[in-house]
């Protein structure tokens, strides 16, 4: 690593994106206009800089893109580096294999996970939506470092998600796309069109106690195509781990990341990692990428006497489920439920209870993924250990038509 300064302070970034520029990478960034800059202090990540000038996290690299001439390693930047950020609005082009941008990319509803009948998979490349930041919506840079300012030990306090005052009582947060690809889902007992992971693409085993690789961020993976299926360069593919068996409900899809295909010989296909949540290696699965559809500005609305279900299952097996963790309900596109909704959680009352006494509320959750007959639940908020299977949900916002 090379020391820009004996006074810089290396500050370690969080790495869960990076893509190429290349003619079909569907994610780049629009700078028509002049581009604002922004002055790295001690503390700061790309990571957190993405969260703070686009709304998004899991946009660091569209900020990479645009300084790789300053930062070397996206794992590390450095107090006094002028970073570009675009022209502040913070929009993301839709970009056609022709190259020319779509910024009206509309995408259909629709469950876009489909089983398998052993013919050719859709175009996987999605169109993927992002929320637009005004000039005017940035905040203020941070002051100047100085004695007392934050660095990478900080403890940073978290900011779950919580409900606004704004009109309708709308939820303060959108789902996000590392949201949506990150959640997982319940295979439902259908056949997809699973991919298997061979292992990490020209990596040598030789001398390893197992023939089994692994990959990272940045590396690349080579898969095996299943019949009859057809890969392009540019594709984009979710690779996930398939878990545990659950009655009724098929097996339990935890994502391991995200990559693109860039180059495709018969069956054998190799993908660079674009994205990573877990160890991505040998024995995995992937598939065809489903489009996120941006559910925009919209907030989910209150709702009385809303739809009620159950918990199925947690994704994890956690003893204990906390904020963030994923849960699976039983309630799907076939129900109403769309991407964004808001259920409570409800521990039910003793026996010896009124029946006029209402059920007390114990956690909240987010939809953050749709099947037809399950959804993929974040929790937002909790407040007690009321998360097992068979605890009853109550819609209580819910997103527009």
């Amino acid at each position: 690593m090379t020391c820009r300064s004996k006074l810089a302070v290396a500050v370690l970034g969080l790495v869960l994106f990076a893509g190429r520029a290349e003619a079909q990478d569907t994610l780049q960034v629009v700078a028509p206009g002049q581009n604002r800059t922004h002055v790295v202090q001690t503390g700061e990540t790309l990571w957190a800089l993405a969260e703070r000038y686009f709304g998004d996290p899991l946009l660091w690299p569209a900020i990479y893109r645009l300084n790789t001439m300053v930062v070397e390693d996206p794992h590390w930047i450095y107090p006094g580096e002028e970073l570009q950020l675009g022209d502040g609005s913070g929009a993301v082009a839709i970009v056609d294999p022709s190259g020319n941008p779509d910024t009206t990319s509309v995408q259909t509803p629709g469950d876009t996970i489909g089983a398998s009948s052993g013919g050719t998979p859709p175009d996987s490349t999605p169109g993927v939506d992002r929320p637009t930041v005004g000039a005017g919506d940035l905040p203020l840079p941070p002051p100047p470092p100085g004695e007392g300012s934050q660095t990478v030990f900080t403890k940073q306090p978290s900011r779950p998600p919580t409900f606004s005052g704004r009109a309708g009582g709308s939820f303060a947060r959108a789902v996000l796309p590392g949201q949506f690809y990150g959640a997982g889902f319940l295979t439902e007992n259908d056949n997809l069109p699973w991919a298997e992971v061979i292992g990490a693409a020209n990596k040598v085993t030789l001398g390893s106690l197992t023939s089994v690789t692994s990959a990272r961020i940045f590396e690349s993976i080579e898969i095996r195509a299943p019949g009859g299926s057809s890969y392009h360069i540019g594709d984009s593919l979710l690779v996930a781990i398939l878990s545990r068996e659950v009655p009724h409900w098929g097996q339990i899809v935890i994502p391991s990341g995200i990559a693109r295909v860039r180059e495709v010989s018969n069956r054998r296909v190799v993908a660079d990692i674009l994205s990573q949540w877990t160890r991505i290696s040998g024995g995995q699965v992937a598939m065809p990428l489903e489009p996120f559809r941006n559910t925009g500005s919209a907030g989910p609305v209150p709702l009385e006497n809303g739809m009620t279900g159950l918990i199925i299952v947690s994704r994890d097996l956690r003893q204990i489920p906390g904020e963030q963790s994923v849960v699976f309900i039983d309630k799907g596109r076939d129900d109403g439920v769309s991407l964004g909704d808001v259920f409570e959680v409800l521990r039910p009352n003793p026996p010896q209870a009124s029946p006029e006494t209402p059920l007390q509320q114990v956690a909240v959750l987010q939809i953050v993924h749709v099947r037809q007959r399950s959804a993929s639940a974040m929790v937002s908020r909790i407040g007690d250990l009321g998360l097992a299977p068979g605890a009853p949900v109550r819609l209580i916002r819910k997103m527009p038509s």
